[in-house]
């Protein structure tokens, strides 16, 4: 009840905060006619992987623990794209993010071993697939010259499954199974941010965006700064992204964070 209480109250102060950024007065034209104008950003995400993921142990009423930076390393497959529709104040965003990890490694595992726990040496072959999907209505509550800021309000979807085939190296507890452990977890988490941008020059601008939500995490929130060039037929982008989750100590995301930077390419029409 505490934890849906905290879930709540935070919620209701995030949008209370979008309410009194919505307050500010719009200040310029849109320079839009009542008619969609989109774009399509196609962007190439190069993270960093950090946090710990827990595994269930069939038989044993345990659990495995594994820092997900030391068993995950290779990106197997990546793709990451983001549409934004726009007429006048009002637009609609969807992000999405695949992302295919894996790695072959000897790595120690925490795994519960009578009442002080321990450490068993494995070797674990880990991959790792996640569908990242934000889907974000905007209000353009600022426009001068100079700055944009949109509030959002919207939901992020986290589909992740985790496949780890361990072989024991070392005497094995009989509730600890040397095999393949699974694992997935699909969260849908209420979202607000803000995002815009500050103009530089004709063509430089620094584009942004924060969020922060909650709901099937306990607390998730990304962050993305960036440098961007305009050409005529659209820009091109270098940022740098953060992406964090996390679901408490019951969950297979106990924190699960991706850093680093991007190159995009975004076309206007």
């Amino acid at each position: 009840m505490n934890q849906i209480i905290r879930k709540t109250t935070l919620v209701m102060a995030m949008i209370g905060m979008a309410l009194a950024f919505n307050t500010n007065v719009y200040a310029a034209d849109t320079g839009t006619s009542g008619e969609w104008q989109h774009r399509v950003l196609l962007y190439g995400w190069f993270p960093s992987l950090n946090g710990t993921l827990n595994y269930d142990i069939p038989g044993g009423g345990n659990s495995a623990s594994a820092d997900a930076s030391d068993i995950i390393e290779n990106i197997d497959f990546v793709f990451m794209g983001l549409y934004e529709g726009r007429m006048d104040e009002w637009s609609f965003t969807a992000d999405l993010l695949y992302l295919d990890l894996s790695n072959s490694e000897n790595n120690s595992v925490s795994i519960p071993i009578g009442p002080g726990g321990g450490d068993v040496k494995v070797g674990a072959d880990q991959s790792m697939t996640a569908w990242v999907v934000g889907l974000y209505g905007g209000y353009n509550a600022v426009k001068t010259d100079k700055v944009s800021l949109d509030i959002l309000l919207g939901a992020r979807y986290l589909s992740l499954d985790v496949d780890a085939k361990l072989e024991i190296i070392g005497p094995l507890p009989p509730v600890i199974p040397s095999r393949k452990l699974s694992q997935s977890v699909d969260l849908w988490d209420a979202i607000v941010g803000v995002k815009g941008y500050i103009t530089l020059s004709d063509k430089w601008y620094l584009p942004y965006h924060f969020d922060i939500g909650t709901g099937d995490s306990d607390l998730t929130w990304q962050a993305l700064v960036a440098v961007g060039y305009r050409f005529n037929w659209g820009d091109v982008l270098l940022a740098y992204r953060h992406l964090s989750y996390d679901q408490g100590r019951s969950g297979l995301v106990q924190n699960l964070e991706l850093s680093g930077p991007a190159l995009g390419v975004n076309f206007r029409f």
